[in-house]
């Protein structure tokens, strides 16, 4: 038995011997300079709007206008054809190849918003080459492209567990440069595609990507999209004008793409957008293969609907007149690893996030959101302890840190806990550092899990305190609708303790913290620095005990000085090399700390009299 097509076979061959003779001429296809556009020529433009087909519209030029901004021209057109006549200029068509008389133009990038007529602003293809006059041997200096943020004031934000500043800072200096436009018009914006979040996540961190020109939309993942290295030359898409292109940030569990449109390829050299992706500079982000699942018809704003594919390359230029990537290289990104514990199973999540140091913070707080999110529910009081292990290259061991959270705030805390350590360690004001794994691990409790300390007391066996006695020291603690339990440490008075006032403080880490951190304020000098401090922070999940007492020392460039004679006070004093310095009026001598399975409230202060042996 047969079956015919109704399409005789010669028939077949000739249509497709016309679609291979029109990919070879939109491939080798010839460049027209802006100089010779001129009002009232026609063509066409490229854009995939469903699937992978390259499919036409209509192009009609309005005029140039020339040097509208710095070293930019701009071509006007009124576009049209069935997409176009349904829902306008729409986001992912950026880039879209425009052709007069067979030649390439320029690639689609700008519109105006309420425009009564889909009129678009077309960036010269002159232009989006020289983005190629930018190229270095040397790997992007991302870090350049991160806004300061000063070691003190960092580690101020840790110990005093509110990064809220911090985080905010970290989130404009991203979204500052995102709101500029061309003579009013706008960029066209680009799909971020989000794959796997929680609705919670999305609606929070969606008001960011607003801000940066992105328009946020749901998705899912094509075959391949876990993979971090480009597909071989074997199995690998060529690009051609017009085909979808996405900008990776996070594949894996969780997926973040940005999606446009390919306009013109030069050997390995792949042009996109016809305007900036984020305007970073020089980056290193994976290119990928997109296919485009739809569109939206929308009044506020058009958009396509897109699946990320294989990785075949790098994005290495962001500039003003578009973006630019390689075939075949490689944008190496940050494994992270994400476990969270709770009633039921352990669920982990694998992802991998670009490696960029505004981006990557945020990617990695979006990820925590949603793990947080996904586990149990998703609002309301929680309790939550956080233990990271953060690799940092060029350390042989990782940075571990431990916080926990109680109440409503834990949902908001913990992203930007972790967006803040990760931005710190990669925009440090010391060196360059680059991450090489992030594991996170969250033991979350839908109850809350607040121990307040209601007593303490020291008892010693004579009724003295003197240097060398070992005092046992109990605390009275009450949690959240619980009965009251009693924690007990014995704390040895150091040999060499000056006789005379002092105190025995109990309570919580982040209490401990903030009296250390006035006490002996800290400058660090080098990135180890920043590293021993941020280690010696207690979590507020652990009860602490701190013997602090009078001090005749001082703090210089964050390094306490004990027991200085007045003469070497006033030299101290007199060096401004050293930065910030303070006399110290009590100093922490001996400190002990035990975890408890709760956060830790308030802390209590015991005055002691350290008298002479006799």
């Amino acid at each position: 038995m047969s079956v015919t097509t109704g399409v005789p076979i010669p028939f077949r061959s000739f249509l497709l011997t016309i679609a291979l003779a029109f990919a070879a001429t939109v491939a080798s296809a010839e460049l027209m300079p802006v100089s010779e556009v001129k009002k009232g020529m026609k063509g066409y433009g490229l854009s995939v709007f469903d699937g992978n087909t390259i499919e036409k519209f209509d192009v009609e030029i309005v005029g140039v206008l020339n040097k509208i901004g710095p070293g930019q021209d701009l071509i006007l057109a009124t576009v049209d054809g069935p997409a176009i006549r349904r829902a306008g200029v729409i986001a992912g068509m950026s880039g879209s190849p425009i052709f007069i008389d067979g030649k390439v133009i320029g690639a689609l990038a700008y519109a105006w918003d309420f425009s009564k007529e889909p009129v678009a602003g077309i960036t010269p293809i002159h232009e989006m080459l020289k983005i190629a006059e930018a190229e270095t041997s040397a790997a992007p200096a991302l870090a350049a492209a991160a806004p300061r943020m000063d070691a003190r004031a960092f580690l101020q934000s840790m110990a005093n567990r509110d990064n809220t500043k911090v985080f905010d800072d970290l989130v404009k200096g991203m979204t500052a440069r995102q709101v500029s436009a061309i003579g009013g018009a706008r960029r066209i914006a680009l799909p971020l595609s989000l794959g796997s979040f929680a609705p919670e996540t999305i609606a929070r961190f969606g008001v960011h990507f607003d801000q940066m020109g992105f328009v946020s939309v749901p998705t899912g993942s094509a075959s391949g999209a876990r993979a971090t290295s480009p597909a071989s030359s074997s199995t690998r898409k060529v690009f051609k004008p017009g085909d979808a292109i996405g900008a990776v940030l996070v594949n894996g569990d969780f997926s973040v793409a940005a999606s446009g449109t390919v306009t013109h390829v030069d050997g390995d050299r792949v042009y996109a957008f016809g305007h900036p992706f984020l305007d970073m500079g020089e980056i290193s982000f994976p290119m990928a293969e997109a296919e485009v699942v739809g569109f939206l018809p929308s009044v506020a704003r058009s958009f396509k609907f897109s699946n990320s594919g294989q990785i075949v390359g790098a994005l290495r230029q962001d500039r003003a007149p578009g973006i630019m990537g390689i075939l075949g290289a490689e944008a190496p990104m940050i494994p992270v690893e994400l476990t969270v514990e709770g009633t039921g199973t352990a669920k982990h999540y694998k992802v991998n996030v670009v490696r960029h140091p505004q981006l990557s913070p945020l990617m990695i707080a979006m990820a925590a959101d949603s793990v947080v999110a996904n586990s149990q529910r998703a609002a309301g009081e929680r309790t939550v302890v956080l233990e990271s292990e953060i690799r940092v290259k060029g350390f042989a061991e990782p940075i571990r840190l431990r916080e926990g959270w109680a109440g409503a705030q834990a949902r908001q805390a913990i992203p930007q806990y972790l967006a803040v350590v990760a931005g710190y360690l990669i925009s440090n004001e010391f060196q360059s550092t680059e991450l090489e794994s992030v594991k996170v691990h969250l033991r979350h409790d839908d109850e809350l899990k607040i121990a307040r300390v209601t007593e303490a007391t020291v008892e010693t066996d004579d009724g003295r305190v003197s240097p060398g006695d070992t005092v046992r020291v109990r605390a009275v603690l009450k949690p959240y609708r619980g009965e009251s339990f009693v924690e007990t440490f014995e704390l040895k008075i150091p040999e060499d303790q000056t006789p005379g006032s002092a105190y025995l403080l109990i309570g919580s880490g982040t209490v401990a913290n903030q009296i250390d951190f006035t006490l002996v304020p800290p400058d660090p000098r080098t990135l180890e620095h920043v590293l021993g401090v941020l280690g010696r922070l207690r979590p507020s999940t652990d009860l602490t005990v701190g013997l602090y007492a009078t001090s005749d020392g001082a703090v210089t460039a964050g390094v306490y000085l004990p027991n200085l004679p007045p003469t070497m006070r006033a030299v101290v004093k007199g060096d401004t090399s050293n930065a910030p310095q303070a006399n110290v009026r009590y100093h922490g001598s001996v400190r002990q700390a035990r975890p408890l399975g709760y956060i830790i409230d308030g802390a209590l202060k015991v005055d002691i009299d350290v008298r002479p042996r006799l």
